[in-house]
């Protein structure tokens, strides 16, 4: 039997009181992190290390020169490896440094990693389901023709006259469009690339099968310029030579498009692209058996895009689902990213977190689910540097609050920025404190946050913003955890009430007392079984509830 297994514990946590939890589960920077005998899945969708709950705190792809940092801002792991990362020869290596600094580490398989004692978990390979255009519509280029990946040739018959392909270089240029059946060309249309420093194609030879059938002359700008044959051509292959340029700075050009129209109208050579995922469905299956085969005793984690959620729009309704599905069973715990401002600028969307992270948690059933969380600006998407808007720590702390809020049992945060340079943990002064201290509360609320979940005890209702929360019944207290994320930023007016029918039977608590409002040095009274109180935008709001009896399994 695999030491990796979903475990089947009960409801209640069995650890020891939450000081001596807290005071054994953060190392100083001198100390190693407990080594990892086994890893496990409890009843609450939480990691269990060696038995004990664990809430992974993450960053993503970190040098060794970084961790520190990472350890600083209160992460307790990192995730994903790239080779020669850090000077490192092997996963391994890398392992071994990230022990050394006091993490854990969830990395790509490789064999020398079994049994290592700082080894959380596995991952897949990442975003498998970001999309990618394919097309069936073949273009050869001539010998010589230095071909861009980033620019594939099929989009030259695509029928997007704003995409591109790369001619390098363009004089003498030559493609070859072969078709599956004779068609008959009236006309022929081009579409050129004009930029600064290009290269621009001034007259293109047209072969029809082998034989010259028309040579277009052709303007230096842009939009459509038509070509009418003398005469109707049938053939099933046609080639484009450039023979005439006008110059640039650089050797290379494009064009943008070329259709070839029938008597009717039709453009006979157009080939649509199609989307597909970066990975099929089987793929992962593939890699999760070969991972599974190689060592059982570690989870093993995939990471998504955001375009599980319709949001974005990325795939049709049918496509998400049966793609989401099928990849989420070649995994054991599934992630998101989904950076409203950093990859997006759109503060607006910020609600996209919890939305997102409470549909992934319906998707994957018994599996923990985490979110990666935006650190700062900086990003490579989303304009000039002056242009894009402030992630803040306010951003930052609702946002890792949505994610428990709809469910997650584990944070990620991603540090990267491209702006004004590239650097792998570019998070400013001012959010590595707020990670710090978010950090902090993460690590000492662990237990409470990962101790089950009673749906059934809390609901509330809300004047004003948009409110998530939750409520668990830790060996300690109760606790209810609550974030306003309303995309708006208005604050809210809230009443929770108490429903002791939905808790396990060995918690109970007084409809009459109060509830104390974590680290805010405040408490809020329980009437009848409710409280309420404010939420700033973006507010979060943390609550501890005392038992008043605690009666025995079975009474």
């Amino acid at each position: 039997m695999p030491r990796f297994q979903y475990s089947r514990l009960g409801l209640l946590f069995r650890t020891a009181l939450l000081g001596y939890v807290l005071s054994t589960a953060v190392p100083s920077s001198a100390q190693s992190r407990e080594p990892i005998r086994d890893v496990t899945i409890g009843a609450n969708r939480e990691l269990r290390v060696n038995g004990k709950p664990f809430l992974p705190i993450m960053a993503w792809l970190q040098d060794p020169g970084n961790f520190p940092a990472v350890r600083d801002c209160g992460m307790n792991t990192t995730a994903g490896y790239w080779r020669g990362s850090g000077g490192t020869r092997s996963v391994a290596e890398y392992l071994g440094q990230v022990q050394e600094a006091g993490l854990y580490g969830v990395m790509p398989y490789d064999d020398a990693l079994r049994g290592h004692p700082a080894l959380l978990a596995y991952i897949h390979e990442d975003e498998p389901d970001l999309p990618r255009q394919v097309s069936d519509g073949e273009v050869i280029a001539s010998p010589g023709l230095r071909l861009n990946s980033r620019t594939p040739l099929w989009r030259m018959r695509d029928g997007d006259t704003s995409s591109w392909s790369v001619l390098d270089p363009l004089a003498e240029a030559e493609i070859t469009i072969p078709l599956p059946a004779p068609v008959t060309v009236r006309r022929f249309s081009f579409w050129l690339t004009t930029s600064p420093g290009l290269s621009v194609a001034r007259e293109i030879e047209i072969q029809a099968d082998g034989q010259k059938a028309a040579v277009a002359a052709l303007e230096n700008r842009r939009g459509e310029q038509a070509v009418d044959l003398p005469e109707p051509v049938t053939a099933s292959r046609f080639t484009f030579r450039v023979v005439r340029i006008d110059p640039g700075d650089n050797e290379w050009g494009s064009i943008a498009e070329i259709a070839a129209y029938d008597a009717d109208g039709k453009n006979v050579i157009l080939a649509p692209p199609r989307w597909i995922p970066r990975q099929t469905p089987e793929q992962t299956a593939e890699s999760y058996r070969r991972i599974r085969q190689g060592d059982a005793s570690r989870p093993v984690f995939m990471t998504f895009t955001g375009y599980f959620h319709p949001h974005f729009g990325k795939w049709p309704e049918e496509v998400r689902d049966r793609l989401y599905p099928a990849y989420i069973a070649s995994a054991d715990v599934v992630g998101f990213d989904i950076y409203p401002i950093y990859g997006w600028n759109k503060p607006e969307w910020i609600h996209l977190v919890y939305e997102a992270t409470a549909q992934l948690t319906d998707l994957a059933g018994n599996r923990p689910v985490y979110a990666w969380i935006e650190t700062g600006k900086g990003g490579q998407y989303t304009g000039a540097l002056e242009n894009q808007k402030d992630v803040t720590p306010r951003h930052i702390e609702a946002e890792v609050w949505m994610a428990l809020c709809g469910g997650a049992t584990g944070i990620g945060y991603f540090t990267h920025v491209w702006k004004p340079s590239y650097h792998q943990f570019g998070v400013p002064v001012e959010n590595r404190e707020a990670l710090r201290r978010i950090n902090d509360r993460l690590t000492r609320l662990a237990p409470a946050i990962l101790a089950p979940r009673c749906k059934g005890a809390l609901s509330w209702t809300t004047t004003g913003g948009k409110v998530a929360a939750f409520l668990t019944a830790a060996e300690d207290a109760i606790y209810v955890f609550a974030v306003n994320y309303d995309p708006k930023e208005q604050p809210a007016d809230v009443e929770f009430t108490l429903d002791a029918g939905g808790l396990p039977p060995t918690a109970a608590f007084t409809a009459e007392g109060a509830a104390l409002v974590i680290d805010e040095k405040r408490s809020v009274p329980i009437r009848g079984g409710k409280f309420s109180d404010r939420f700033e935008p973006l507010g979060v709001r943390l609550y501890r509830l005392p038992y008043t009896e605690r009666p025995e399994a079975g009474q």
